[in-house]
């Protein structure tokens, strides 16, 4: 009995002690892994925290304004047709006139004309004299004798023209910053006839030439080409009042209108032989 009591015992301080060490492993073990996850958690921290602070947007300190430069266009070299009036020739207008109705009472302007020079070439200015009660630049409306031109015998045959124009800018222009510059503006306007047998129905051609328009605001000139045709009334053969007349609507600040290349056609687009004359109608 006393060898099995100790025999005994010995086994339960066995137990005891290698329980006792399974437990502080154990409790090792834990401790290992909580500094572990504590570790890894510190390390995340820190890395949010720096991508956090990497990823932050830089302040802007200074703003840098960027401004397109304007590049002014090449004017424009049109085709010249052999028969078209260039004005280069000689100083006349080529009958052109400034209609006064009342003494300019009306919507019309008074204009000085003349043949001067625009960008290499020699051209039919305009330059519009008179301004309306609001203080608009009147309607010019300048009148070309179409039978001078092609000769009364070849009225019939008359069935289109073209024309180029020009605006240039010389008053200044107030736009809607408020700041002043020299541009042309608007350029609007229409061409008007004078046909029939008695070169007394009102007729304005179709096509482009019928309530052009266009504009500038940056650059101190603006072209335009235009055409028309005599499509429902025409002119007639023998009279000597038939008229072309070219107009421009009124417009806020000065500008001055350049005429060139007034070509006529027939009925198959070609162009008719221009009879007259210059030094008929000098320029002033």
């Amino acid at each position: 009995m006393t060898f099995l009591k100790r025999k005994k015992n010995i086994n339960m301080k066995r137990l005891v002690t290698l329980l006792t060490t399974l437990g502080m492993f154990l409790s090792l073990t834990a401790c290992d892994e909580k500094t572990s996850e504590d570790s890894k958690s510190t390390k995340l921290t820190t890395s949010e925290t720096q991508t956090e602070e990497t990823t932050e947007p830089e302040e802007i300190t200074e703003l840098e304004e960027i401004t397109e430069e304007l590049v002014e266009p090449e004017y424009p070299k049109p085709v010249v047709d052999e028969n078209a009036i260039t004005f280069n020739d000689s100083n006349d207008l080529y009958t052109a006139y400034c209609t006064n109705e009342k003494n300019f009472e009306n919507d019309e302007s008074n204009c000085n004309l003349s043949i001067a020079e625009y960008k290499g070439e020699k051209q039919h200015k305009i330059e519009v004299l008179d301004k309306d009660e609001s203080g608009n630049y009147k309607t010019p409306k300048i009148t070309f004798d179409v039978d001078k031109l092609v000769g009364s015998e070849n009225l019939s045959r008359v069935k289109g023209f073209s024309a180029d124009i020009t605006q240039v800018g010389v008053g200044e222009f107030i736009c809607d910053d408020g700041i002043g510059r020299i541009v042309p503006g608007n350029l609007m306007g229409t061409f008007g006839s004078l046909v029939g047998e008695k070169c007394d129905e009102w007729y304005e051609p179709t096509g482009s030439a019928n309530s052009y328009s266009t504009g500038e605001w940056s650059f101190e000139w603006v072209f335009l080409h235009v055409e028309g045709k005599w499509l429902l009334k025409s002119f007639v053969d023998g009279t000597e009042d038939a008229k072309l007349v070219f107009m421009r609507w009124g417009i806020p600040n000065q500008a001055d209108i350049y005429l060139d290349n007034l070509t006529f056609y027939d009925a198959d687009g070609k162009s008719i032989p221009i009879v007259y004359t210059p030094g008929s109608t000098p320029a002033e």
